[in-house]
């Protein structure tokens, strides 16, 4: 797996949201409310609602559990993650991860028209009968294709924690039957959730001990190379951290009520207590990750760029800012979704070198993209007129010397043998045009001979030779 860019980080929020409790899946709008199903006791599925994802109220009674009819094929001794889906026509569907009670790890699914009320689908999902084996934890994407992704943790090779990858598997007729499974992720993972950007690729959250770690402390991701969500690159640095004595597990990443930004729960363990509670975290700053083009020449007049990234509220702005240097104002700017903003930058004899990009989402808040864009200059130019000129007639040759940029040049004359003949210009030259001339005279001031002279000129991305013909 390769590497990708890094991908928003999340802050904690204070308090709790549940306690004892796994927040695994959800269904329906905010305004619906929004419903959604944690585990308790790993032996229940339990509901609440909520209209802002920080305050729940929870439903009576119980979603699912080991008595949820029909019946299913094995007895399980506790039910360890879930995820759910709206159907096309209308209702859900849930998977649901279980361990049975002769060590089996299997994932099946259940059906609701109403989110509450739910019923077993018949058959499995996802099925491993040997205890030698672990396959847990279901999170469910759907594609832009309308495709469902599975993916789930499993065992690659033997039965260690060390030894288990996210693996994924593809259903079209909505989570009913899946086809064969291949590895998604091929690190180390223990829990996983999936969520499927703007732009139709998809992105897994996942836990993993940090090098010289044992406890999950972090939680790290991977990014799809495409919407298909089958090939993952690992993106930089972690997504969310906690105290490294405390264990951070069972992570379940939705859109916030802003919709531009994501909230992230997860089950937490303080290293004071045994009680594991439900936690909350928001990528609350906005994050350029490139700006197109790249590079500019300073004499260009006022372009429009691309701004891609993500968790860009609707209103941003967006500015250039480089040290000792006045800001550079976005204008014209159009927030297309939460991942583009095109913007103008009239970079036009601005301070060259890099600069930063700084976009503030409305609230105020801001992310930056250090050295986003590279203010350069051309390069100079030598034009030689009359380049075959009788200096016993009173001719000479007119040098034009361009640059971009205030700097050193020189121009110096040799022979066909490399010996110096005349240096024409060796010092610093402004912006624009500098002009000198020869008069077939070298630095002695006698007349050269008829022949071919070597004109070399050196300067600010300036580095040529040319020919200039003497004839008495």
């Amino acid at each position: 797996m390769s590497s990708a860019a890094a991908a928003p980080a999340f802050t904690a929020e204070a308090g709790l949201r549940f306690s004892s409790a796994v927040i695994q899946g959800s269904a329906g709008a905010y305004a619906d409310p929004m419903r959604v199903y944690f585990i308790r006791n790993s032996s229940q599925v339990l509901s609440a609602v909520t209209t802002d994802g920080i305050n729940f109220t929870q439903d009576s009674g119980v979603r699912l559990s080991s008595l949820t009819a029909p019946a299913l094929d094995i007895a399980i001794s506790s039910i360890t993650g879930l995820s759910v889906l709206p159907l096309d026509g209308g209702g859900f569907r849930m998977l649901y991860s279980v361990i049975g009670t002769t060590g089996a790890f299997r994932i099946y699914s259940a059906t609701s028209a109403d989110g509450f009320s739910w019923a077993n689908d018949t058959g499995t999902r996802i099925s491993v009968d040997s205890g030698l084996t672990f396959a847990q934890y279901p999170s469910l994407v759907e594609l832009t294709s309308g495709d469902w992704r599975l993916y789930y943790v499993q065992n690659a090779t033997g039965t260690l924690p060390s030894g288990r990858r996210i693996y994924t598997a593809l259903s079209g007729n909505q989570g009913r039957d899946f086809g064969a499974s291949a590895v998604a992720v091929d690190s180390e993972a223990s829990y996983v959730s999936g969520a499927r950007l703007t732009d139709g690729r998809v992105r897994l959250y996942y836990t993993a001990p940090l090098s010289g770690q044992t406890t999950h402390t972090a939680v790290l991701s991977a990014l799809s190379s495409n919407s298909n969500g089958n090939s993952f690159s690992a993106e930089s640095g972690v997504r969310f951290s906690t105290s490294n004595s405390g264990s951070l597990t069972y992570p379940f990443v939705m859109r916030s009520t802003e919709s531009f930004r994501w909230r992230l729960y997860y089950h937490f363990i303080s290293p004071s207590t045994t009680t594991a509670d439900a936690r909350s975290a928001l990528t609350l700053s906005p994050e350029p990750q490139s700006l197109s083009p790249s590079t500019v020449f300073r004499i260009n007049p006022a372009g429009s760029f691309t701004i891609l990234g993500e968790v860009f509220s609707p209103a941003p702005a967006a500015v250039l800012t480089q040290t000792g240097q006045t800001d550079i104002a976005g204008a014209s700017l159009s927030r297309v979704d939460d991942q583009t903003i095109t913007v103008s930058f009239d970079t036009q004899n601005k301070a060259l070198n890099f600069w930063n990009l700084v976009v503030t989402n409305a609230d105020g808040v801001s992310g930056t993209l250090s050295n986003a864009l590279f203010i350069d200059f051309p390069g100079g130019s030598v034009d030689v007129t009359d380049n075959l000129f009788r200096p016993n007639r009173g001719q000479r040759a007119k040098i034009d010397v361009t640059v971009f940029k205030t700097d050193r040049a020189s121009v110096t004359l040799y022979t066909n043998t490399g010996e110096r003949v005349a240096t024409l210009l060796d010092q610093t030259l402004p912006e624009g045009t500098t002009t000198v001339y020869w008069d077939g005279r070298n630095s002695q001031g006698q007349k050269v001979a008829s022949g071919v002279y070597l004109l070399r000129a050196v300067g600010p991305k300036i580095n040529v030779t040319q020919k200039i013909v003497v004839i008495k």
